[in-house]
């Protein structure tokens, strides 16, 4: 029966338009927010509007957190589009949809119809992968050149295909101006373990590869932007991206998001949810079969991504998702081809059931003892769907295929209800929205910090102020308003003749913005 659908002509149509639905659900109807979303969105913006494609700001000021790709795409999609979260988020959904069907195409070709049938709908299942498809954020754009570059390395390696080596080394080049040197490194890195561990390393075997015509392509793709940003800002923003984002993020913690190697697995566990369970028997099969090239290939790329990220000082949850379509084609060789049954699996099922029954839960708790979220605390119980779609997989148990559609179909749904229901009722409470009313026609300033959404939604420039300059702003703007944060102005003794108007904690975040205004 799979095997007959993955053979369907339409099916690659069908998957990409599915997953694009999926990744693009309610795309509109939730807020910019989101700190790294406000500030991608609010620079596309500001480089349109600049007609500058070569020097990224925020706030009008020059950002040197990523390169262009994200930016590129958001300002095609906002002449498309105008300026609003849908056109922000679209090509992140596209680019999401374009990893589920390139994994799909390249698994179904260098291994078999079912374990590519199993990889794509296991993609689909991943609420994680949901979340970060539908944010305006360069990580999309990374997750699907990092995979494209990798499956076409073997499938040039395997075939010798020149268009296969030209569509590497276009991806690793795409890669490089979606996120830097890591697009280049990384796949580099598990090229040579790959050729190493297959017992290929060799000069012929590299020369296979092309590598002077992959210097060539990654060069004119990337480096005329880089050279020519380079030449506009004095080298600034190459010292501050290569610099501060790129080893300094590597080598030190930032953020605050630190932690031991065992942080970054729990990150990856939680996101290949709800499939995680089966994993370390995944593994432990592909070790065992790793005389075959694909399964040796998948775990070398999936795992050496989780483990350059776990000696990463700085650790974020996105940072490990381009292993996912690896460890997930790792995963539907397992359940392709090994003889398994609802009982071999029982462990991992009840596990996986009490875990979904505690996520709602878990969720409430977390949001009762969030300021911001504690109104909507309810909405958590919407997770539901989950449990019971794990629990009524368990129906199906006699017929493994049907058992394991059902799983993942509950990870679709759960998807679906998240974002049609419970992140609108989340974003709701963001003190952004329920604030700009109150700054419609007035002067407005920031004081030392202040939530990026503002200036997405403002779309002008908000001037800092020093705390000795509250006065001086407010005589020439006596219906000016100031934005700040609670930590901040905590620090400081508000002049008499101001007041805070409005507070609100920031969601997702630790501070609380604050509004300050002249008194009446």
């Amino acid at each position: 029966m799979i095997e007959k659908v993955v053979n369907n002509r339409y099916l690659t149509l069908a998957l990409f338009l599915f997953a694009l639905a999926l990744y693009l659900l309610n795309t509109w109807g939730v807020s910019i927010y989101i700190l790294d979303e406000a500030k991608n969105a609010t620079c596309a913006r500001e480089m349109l509007e600049s007609k500058n494609a070569f020097v990224p700001t925020f706030n009008f000021v020059l950002r040197t957190d990523k390169p262009p790709l994200h930016y590129f795409f958001m300002m095609l999609a906002y002449k498309i589009f105008g300026v609003n979260p849908f056109a922000a988020r679209f090509f992140s959904a596209v680019f999401g949809a374009l990893t589920v069907l390139v994994s799909f195409v390249y698994v179904k070709r260098f291994s078999d119809a079912k374990t590519a049938f199993w990889t794509a709908f296991i993609l689909l299942a991943y609420i994680h992968l949901s979340i970060q498809f539908h944010l305006a954020v360069p990580d999309s754009y990374l997750i699907f050149f990092m995979t494209w570059s990798l499956f076409a390395f073997y499938a040039a390696f395997k075939t010798n295909s020149f268009r296969q080596s030209l569509f590497m080394y276009l991806a690793v080049g795409l890669g490089v101006l979606a996120k830097g040197p890591v697009a280049l490194l990384l796949p580099g890195l598990i090229f040579l373990l790959f050729l190493i561990f297959s017992r290929n390393f060799s000069w012929k075997a590299i020369q296979r590869l092309r590598p002077f015509l992959g210097v060539l392509v990654v060069l004119a793709i990337a480096a005329p932007w880089f050279v020519v940003n380079g030449l506009k800002t004095n080298w600034e923003w190459t010292t501050g991206f290569f610099g501060e984002h790129n080893l300094h993020r590597f080598s030190d913690t930032m953020e605050g998001h630190g932690g031991s190697f065992l942080v970054t697995l729990l990150f990856v566990l939680a996101g290949l949810f709800p499939f995680f369970v089966f994993l370390p028997r995944a593994l432990a099969y592909g070790f065992k079969n790793r005389k075959n090239d694909f399964v040796l290939f998948n775990l070398i790329a999936g795992i050496t991504i989780v483990a350059f990220f776990s000696v990463s000082q700085t650790k974020l949850p996105n940072y490990t998702v381009p292993s996912y379509p690896f460890l997930t084609a790792v995963i539907a060789s397992f359940f392709s081809n090994a003889t398994l049954t609802f009982r071999k699996l029982r462990i991992e099922y009840f596990s996986l059931l009490v875990i979904a029954i505690l996520i709602p839960i878990a969720g409430f708790i977390a949001m009762k003892y969030d300021s911001s979220l504690v109104d909507v605390r309810q909405s958590a119980f919407w997770l539901v769907f989950l449990p019971l779609g794990i629990f009524l997989a368990s129906f199906f148990r006699k017929k493994l295929d049907n058992f394991l559609l059902t799983i993942a179909a509950s990870g679709v749904v759960t998807a679906t209800v998240f974002f049609v229901v419970v992140f609108p009722k989340l974003d709701r409470q963001n003190p952004v929205s329920n604030s700009l009313e109150m700054l419609k026609g007035k002067e407005i300033a920031y004081f030392e910090k202040y939530n990026p959404a503002y200036s997405f939604y403002l779309k002008k420039k908000i001037e800092s102020l020093t705390f000795d300059e509250f006065t001086a702003f407010f005589q020439n703007n006596p219906d000016g308003i100031i934005i700040s944060t609670k930590k901040k102005i905590k620090d400081v003794e508000l002049p008499s003749n101001c007041e805070i108007v409005f507070s609100g904690k920031d969601l997702f975040e630790s501070p609380t913005t604050v509004l300050i205004r002249q008194k009446e």
